[in-house]
């Protein structure tokens, strides 16, 4: 698995990025907006140029980053922006639900992980990137070439996972990959809740975690957004809202309830078995789990909305340690390599 360093301000990091993955960032924007979104590029660029807005008046630094990002890769700077917001523009323009990724976190010994779950053709494109900002802050996340926050942990001790929830995206709100980035930059669960105030746009749950034992899923909608309350038990989440969020969309009606039903219930069994010493090993071994046939935790590659949907990666975090484990693919056959800050 490729690992990059990018160091430096914004556009030295945005350049880097797409200088060093220049190749990368070409494949997966070719396959986003060819297999994906049928090369419609006018509604693309559309898109693109409005989000680079978006993303400016939320964190002028960030749309630089996207910016000298392109620059660096040879594309226009609204192609980036697109990739950026793949998420939202997905959910607009396609009817695509391949969103199957399990993510928990162990609060007595700071484990903190997910199987992102999505299509065959991006496994080998993933990343490992560091990033080290001019003030000495480091992040070191898995991501997809050309996408500037993902799943990750910094130096402060803070990480994150995502799940994306059936029911749709706006197009004005900042992309939930920008979201990711923003908590990564930041040194604290409160400041980044501070940060995004009253997050919304995108249906999803972003977990994020520290080293001190706290963490949050913050669930997001359309048009709200709230904290799970896990009454003492250990964060989990799956696609379905835990919450009253269910104004975009019934989930528990929709066809892929579930699958992600099914995966909660048996996650949650297997965290109800551990004591408190669980940590990186027992996680691992979860993510691996392929017990149910029908909806395993670890899934093997299947045709799903016109593609070949499974397990790309398994992304694992020890915070204390400041260590992210990851597999390329399925990590029922794969090892995990460590990477740290």
């Amino acid at each position: 698995m490729k690992l990059i360093t990018l160091k430096g301000t914004p556009a030295e990091i945005g350049h880097q990025h797409g200088e060093l993955l220049q190749e990368e960032v070409r494949r997966v924007w070719d396959f986003y907006s060819g297999a994906l979104f049928n090369s419609r590029m006018e509604q693309l660029e559309e898109y693109g140029y409005k989000f680079l807005e978006v993303v400016r008046e939320f964190r002028s630094d960030y749309a630089t980053e996207i910016i000298a990002l392109a620059e660096g890769a040879g594309l226009a700077s609204w192609q980036i922006a697109a990739l950026n917001a793949r998420t939202e523009i997905l959910h607009n323009l396609t009817d695509i639900d391949v969103g199957e990724c399990t993510a928990m976190y162990f609060p007595c010994t700071r484990a903190l992980g997910q199987n992102w779950d999505w299509m065959e053709e991006l496994e080998p494109l993933i990343v490992v990137m560091q990033i080290e900002r001019a003030d000495g802050h480091r992040i070191l996340q898995m991501t997809e070439p050309g996408i500037i926050g993902k799943i990750g942990l910094n130096s402060s001790g803070l990480g994150v996972c995502l799940n994306m929830i059936r029911g749709g995206a706006r197009t004005d709100s900042v992309p939930v990959h920008i979201m990711l980035r923003t908590i990564l930059d930041a040194d604290s669960i409160d400041e980044a809740l501070d940060i995004l105030g009253d997050a919304k746009g995108t249906c999803s749950n972003i977990l994020m975690a520290d080293d001190q034992g706290n963490a949050v899923a913050l669930e997001l909608a359309k048009q709200s957004s709230t904290i799970v309350d896990y009454a003492g038990e250990s964060p989990l989440h799956t696609n379905h809202y835990l919450s009253y969020l269910q104004e975009s969309l019934d989930v528990s009606k929709h066809e892929s309830f579930p699958n992600s039903a099914a995966r909660f219930a048996r996650a949650r069994a297997l965290i109800q078995q551990l004591d408190s010493h669980a940590g990186m090993e027992e996680l691992k071994s979860i993510l691996r789990d392929t017990e149910d046939p029908t909806y395993p935790i670890c899934r093997d590659y299947l045709p799903s909305s016109g593609h070949r949907v499974g397990t790309v990666a398994s992304v694992l975090m020890d915070l204390t340690g400041r260590a992210l484990h990851v597999t390329q693919g399925n990590p029922s056959l794969n090892t995990y390599t460590r990477f740290s800050l």
